[in-house]
């Protein structure tokens, strides 16, 4: 209940007597004309929710006082208020079970929604308030038993600060809610908070020379150390002109920590806790100060106590401009460590680009250098080997000079120059054959293995050396070992020749300038050096006749390389996988079913570009990496032997967009498509240097393919297959 310090002996007021009548309305009857109210929720079922209502009523007798059970009554209390009302306060009490609960419930209703609330407590503790804590809707909080002038000085604080966001003046406040009880807040928590600092310090100096006489005023030079830091404070320092700067010693050095916050009292904590100098204070300019002893300040302090509201007013804001720039730096500390850090990371991912940059740069060397000793050694093999070619064909002309000389060495001369000119015969080829000679040779397959591997192919010829003697059998076989010999030195020096133009124009350094290149040729030449890589593979050519494209020859052969090999890496890749898992006792096949590994190469014109299709059935390459592989360092060949950075792809892609060109990507299980595609070169357009540097080239004719490469008989799509 309350302890009431409102109320006396005798007759009750006929204000009291109105309240108590107010109070036993309720909530569903107003004051006719009325239009402040006053609301308090609770069901006085611990017994003080009526008295604090009675109170109430009695302090503000012009505003409505009205009361509801509980937060369920909410609705109905609110259909009896019209438009032009405003609840200036609520009330609830700890009769209420959940108190967050019955406020969230304000929103609901546009009329409650600004209300501040106090809530009267008999409870000790609550864990039903933090809600409205952060909500803003409680105001205070006021325990039973209570005053209820207390009471009435937070009322009428609360309603006070409404009726101002209302935009009501303070004279029309005072007319409806009367003057503010005596114990109401009515200004400032401390006076001169409100003052510029200036002002304050111009009370401070006159109530202290009010006292102690006019203090001179001290002009101290810039540079001057009003206190030193762990030294003992000797006196005040109010700085009436001029700046001051406050420094900590540090372990690396003076740190300057307030200049600009420094403030006009210098000295002031240090002095009254009798502590040694937490900052050494510096004046930073020609300074006008004003000099007071411990001594002075007491005797002053004492004789005036009206000094004590400037003087606290002074050191608080002194004291909070120096913890706002401590919080200001404190801030700025935290952004700089998460920058730093960003930094770190930024840092962190540079050092490992230059890392792999470095390691690209000398594996480009590595590169670089054996391109240049694979020129030099490719320079070298071709003499040689031109004049093995060249010898061995005038070996073969002077053997069958020789041979051509004796009659009786005709035969040998003839069989020479049918195994020198015939293509070589497959094991098949050979059985058959030997099957034919049989009837002819009275089945003796002994002599007709031996005719076969001689180069004869007709029968009577075999009859006939059947019956001849066996020196003029050996003749013949002579012959065409002389003749096979000579066709494979001639072939296999021709194969070097080949290889090695190959080579010296796959590492001949490029010119700055693009020119015409012929990319069928670039790709014959790579086929070549990548045979070793296709064994076990069937190569198709799907090419037809195509403009050149203006470029670079040995960076666009480098494009066809890498995507050949890794077609033949994916297709072998594969087949190790497939034996892995068969050795574990899996059953699998590949992605391609029961047909052959094969890679296709297709070359074609359409629309003004150069399209260069590789399409293998490998395994293809999964969608969710499918333009990953186009990333640096990005490699699917991880726990394999294999050579290179992961650079491949990505150089491909770079070299491509450099001539202007596109690339596409399709896959699926069995079938994966690289599309290259380059604008083809217009030579009527091309611009005057272009045009003569196009004009001036000299293009080496195809370089021929492997003897081992068959073209197909069909005339619209020309294949061979390697």
């Amino acid at each position: 209940m309350s302890e009431s310090d409102m109320g006396g002996n005798g007759a009750v007021p006929r204000a009291e007597t109105l309240a108590c009548e107010q109070v036993k309305r309720r909530a569903l009857e107003h004051h006719l004309g009325c239009h402040l109210h006053l609301l308090v929720i609770g069901d006085d079922s611990r017994g003080f929710t009526g008295a604090l209502s009675e109170d109430l009523a009695r302090s503000f007798p012009h505003v409505c006082l009205d009361r509801i059970d509980g937060a369920e009554d909410l609705r109905r209390y609110n259909a009896t208020l019209a438009p032009d009302d405003h609840v200036v306060l609520g009330v609830v009490t700890s009769e209420v079970a959940d108190i967050d609960a019955a406020l969230e419930l304000m929103d609901e209703f546009p009329i409650l929604s600004f209300t501040r609330w106090l809530v009267v407590t008999d409870e000790t503790s609550h864990s039903d308030l933090w809600k409205a804590t952060t909500s803003g809707r409680l105001f205070s909080v006021l325990t039973v038993p209570w005053r209820v002038s207390l009471l009435a000085s937070q009322a009428y604080s609360a309603m006070l600060r409404h009726m101002l966001e209302d935009g009501r003046t303070r004279e029309q406040i005072v007319e409806i809610l009367g003057e503010a009880p005596d114990v109401a807040l009515r200004g400032p928590l401390l006076k001169g908070l409100d003052l510029s600092e200036g002002e304050v310090v111009r009370r401070l100096l006159g109530g202290v020379e009010k006292v102690l006489g006019r203090r001179p005023r001290l002009l101290v030079p810039a540079g001057t150390e009003l206190t030193v830091q762990g030294q003992p404070v000797g006196a005040v320092h109010l700085v009436l002109e001029g700046r001051v700067s406050l420094h900590r010693d540090s372990m690396r050095g003076e740190v300057l920590a307030h200049h600009a916050t420094s403030g006009p009292l210098i000295g002031l904590i240090s002095l009254a806790r009798g502590e040694d100098a937490f900052f050494t204070a510096v004046t930073t300019t020609p300074t006008r100060v004003v000099r007071l002893t411990h001594e002075q300040l007491e005797i002053a302090l004492l004789e005036e106590p009206s000094l004590t509201s400037p003087l606290a007013a002074l050191a608080i804001q002194s004291l909070t401009r120096r913890l706002m720039r401590a919080e200001d730096l404190h801030l700025e500390n935290a952004m700089l460590a998460a920058d730093l850090d960003t930094q770190r990371e930024a840092l962190e991912v540079a050092l490992e680009d230059l890392r792999r940059t470095r390691a690209e740069l000398v594996e480009k060397a590595r590169f670089a250098m054996l391109g240049e000793l694979s020129a030099g050694i490719a320079h070298e093999l071709n003499n040689p080997v031109t004049a093995l070619a060249r010898s061995a064909e005038h070996l073969g002309e002077d053997v069958e000079r020789v041979l051509a000389s004796s009659k009786v060495l005709e035969a040998a001369r003839l069989s020479m120059r049918a195994a020198l000119k015939a293509p070589p015969r497959s094991t098949a080829q050979e059985r058959e054959l030997t099957k034919a000679f049989l009837p002819f040779l009275d089945g003796d397959r002994r002599l007709a293995r031996r005719l076969v591997l001689a180069g004869v192919s007709d029968p009577e010829q075999a009859r006939a050396l059947k019956e001849a003697s066996d020196g003029d059998c050996e003749v013949v076989e002579s012959g065409a070992r002389i003749g096979s010999s000579l066709r494979a030195v001639l072939a296999a020096a021709d194969r070097v020749v080949d290889l090695t133009r190959s080579l010296k124009g796959y590492a001949r350094p490029e010119a700055a300038d693009f020119h015409a290149v012929d990319v069928v040729e670039g790709i014959d030449d790579v086929l070549r050096l990548t045979a070793y890589r296709m064994r076990g593979i069937d190569v198709v050519r799907e090419i037809t006749q195509v403009p050149k494209v203006l470029g670079h020859a040995s960076k666009l052969q480098q494009v066809w390389t890498n995507l050949l090999v890794n077609a033949a890496e994916a297709l072998e890749g594969e087949r190790e996988d497939l034996e892995a898992r068969r050795e574990l006792g899996e059953e699998c096949v590949p992605a391609r079913g029961e047909a052959p590994a094969q890679i296709v190469i297709s070359v074609s014109e359409k629309d003004a570009f150069l399209r260069v299709a590789i399409t293998d059935n490998g395994p293809g390459v999964p969608p969710e990496i499918a333009e990953k592989i186009f990333e640096p360092h990005f490699t699917t060949k991880a726990g394999r032997v294999c050579f290179g950075l992961g650079m491949g792809m990505s150089i491909v892609r770079s070299i491509v967009s450099d001539h202007h060109g596109t690339m596409q990507i399709q896959s699926e299980p069995g079938r994966t498509v690289m599309v290259v595609s380059l604008p083809v070169l217009d030579e009527s357009s091309t611009g005057s240097e272009s045009g003569k540097l196009a004009q001036s080239t000299q293009f080496l004719e195809s370089a021929r393919l492997p003897e081992s490469v068959k073209l197909s008989e069909s005339p619209n799509r020309p294949e061979e297959t390697l």
